[in-house]
């Protein structure tokens, strides 16, 4: 099998294990967890700042629902639970008081982003579980291919990344050491998201991803520069920007436009399950949609042009290669030399006595 087939199978296998990470260990969780939907996403902002829009959540099983906390925030137990009423929307918020005794126990809920509780207390059958973790933010890449135009521009970014190499000039190597320092900028945006637990949903929020964003255009520039077998660059860069940088984009959408995933497509409740399931969008997707390709693309093109620049040796991105790997400097191409010529035969002077001598040379 032609190595370069070899290639793409062996990413796309490791691409599709990353995407049954995501939603296989849903399955996987159930048994562990005893919830139906061990894992679901944040969409509304009606539990903000305790639970950020995009936050996965961690939902397990409540053993005695009759002896769950019910109080005001922040003491009552923060649950999922069906609507009354209803069949599939889902709502996560926080049981503020409990009503009646025995098998009739219900709770008043309330978001702690809302003014009022909800209208309709929750019977104790409609609780699927309590909240007991979250992680900030990159619940948006589960919400994002779960449109269609998401979903395929995701297909995208992994074709490019999968044939790249038939698209571009072959490989050059370059020697010296791998820069660990490089990997900084790629480091940025996971550790603005991961700092979203320490500092709930505010107005910082926004700066942080824009910074983020800022830095990972330097990362697009760097990255191609720095590792030896473009390969593990560009796949770095492949997981790095579905999974960190598409959240921070969607994210953006949100504190600039108000947008929340609840308005991507037609949906009700403030969490969703996380499935395979793609769900025709609304208009206000096309913001969140065009604003995540702004975002993104120029980062994407400054990427692919210094990966090109790179394999043809364009000045300056050659020499920037070679110091940041420590790489001693190219020399300089040989000329071929020219062949050595023989020196030439002197010329012979003509011998006087072979010269005939001309008439009258007596003088006569």
């Amino acid at each position: 099998m032609d190595p370069r087939y070899k290639e793409v199978i062996k990413y796309g296998v490791a691409f599709a294990v990353l995407l049954l990470a995501f939603f296989g260990g849903s399955y996987i969780l159930k048994g562990f967890l005893g919830t139906e939907y061990p894992m679901m996403v944040v969409v509304s902002e009606s539990m903000v700042p305790t639970l950020g829009v995009g936050d996965y959540i961690i939902v397990a099983q409540i053993p005695d629902v009759n002896s769950m906390p019910a109080a005001p925030q922040p003491d009552g137990e923060i649950i999922v639970f069906l609507r009354p009423g209803s069949s599939d929307e889902y709502i996560v918020h926080r049981a503020i008081r409990k009503l009646g005794d025995g098998g009739t126990v219900s709770f008043v809920t309330k978001g702690d982003n809302n003014a009022f509780p909800d209208g309709t207390p929750v019977p104790a059958s409609n609780i699927m579980g309590k909240v007991i973790g979250h992680v900030p933010l990159v619940g948006y890449f589960s919400l994002f291919i779960k449109t269609t135009r998401g979903f395929g521009l995701v297909l995208a970014f992994m074709a490019l990344a999968f044939f790249i190499d038939y698209i571009l000039p072959p490989k050059r190597h370059v020697g010296g050491r791998f820069p660990v320092l490089s990997l900084v900028p790629l480091a940025v945006a996971p550790l603005v998201a991961a700092s979203f637990w320490l500092i709930p949903n505010s107005g910082t929020h926004l700066g942080l991803e824009s910074l983020a964003l800022g830095v990972w255009y330097l990362a697009c520039l760097l990255t191609p520069l720095a590792f030896h077998d473009d390969d593990s660059g560009v796949m770095l860069w492949l997981y790095h920007l579905v999974l960190i940088m598409v959240p921070i984009a969607a994210d953006m959408v949100w504190w600039t436009n108000h947008i929340t995933p609840s308005m991507w497509w037609v949906s009700r409740g403030s969490t969703v399950p996380i499935n395979w399931l793609l769900i025709q969008e609304q208009p206000a997707f096309d913001t969140v949609f065009n604003s995540v390709l702004r975002s993104l693309i120029p980062g994407v093109v400054i990427f692919v042009v210094v990966l090109y620049a790179k394999r043809k040796g364009w000045e300056p991105f050659a020499s920037l290669q070679r110091r940041l790997r420590g790489a001693p400097p190219e020399p300089p191409p040989t000329v071929p030399e020219a062949p050595a010529q023989e020196p030439a035969s002197p010329a012979v002077a003509p011998d006087s006595t072979d010269e005939p001598t001309p008439p009258n040379s007596q003088g006569l």
